[in-house]
């Protein structure tokens, strides 16, 4: 075994398999080089006291790539992206608005349904698009568009109704 390249061509459908067996859906490629790089250098370091080259290459390419998930895990785990918000610094007139907003929408969710409601304050208070909505109350866009529709209705009616 004096080739690499005909090695890698023999023990590419091992890696594939490792990759496999460990469940890798994400960055699949960097895996594979791993596990490339693992086989060159169980190819150099091999004694043929260990035993069979396919064993040895299997243990030293599974643990390779183990470590190297372990390390992503470690990472990721850690890194986390930086919030913004926590370095906000609102001033005393933008609270008031802000508290001035929220009476005035909610003046208007009497009569509506919780959902509709939801709507509305995700809406104008939050300024949140219906996909976000969605995605807070773990319910399909079509349903917000639901609450948005029927919410417009109700208030159409309640300011025709107030301006007779």
């Amino acid at each position: 075994m004096d080739d690499f390249s005909a090695l890698k061509t023999e023990f590419t459908p091992m890696i594939h398999h490792i990759i496999r067996s460990l469940s890798i859906y994400k960055n699949k490629e960097e895996y594979f080089q791993v596990g490339l790089i693992a086989l060159w250098e169980s190819f150099r370091s091999f004694n043929e006291e260990y035993g069979q080259f396919s064993n040895y290459a299997y243990t030293v390419i599974k643990g390779k790539i183990l470590n190297e998930l372990k390390h992503h895990h470690k990472y990721e785990a850690h890194s986390k992206p930086f919030d913004s918000t926590i370095l906000e610094i609102k001033d005393p007139f933008s609270m008031h608005e802000e508290a001035f907003a929220i009476e005035s929408i909610l003046q208007y969710t009497e009569g509506l349904t919780l959902n509709q409601q939801r709507w509305l304050l995700q809406t104008y208070l939050k300024n949140k698009t219906v996909t976000e909505i969605a995605e807070l109350y773990q319910v399909t866009t079509a349903s917000v568009k639901s609450w948005r529709k029927s919410t417009l209705i109700k208030l159409r009616k309640q300011m025709i109704f107030h301006c007779k």
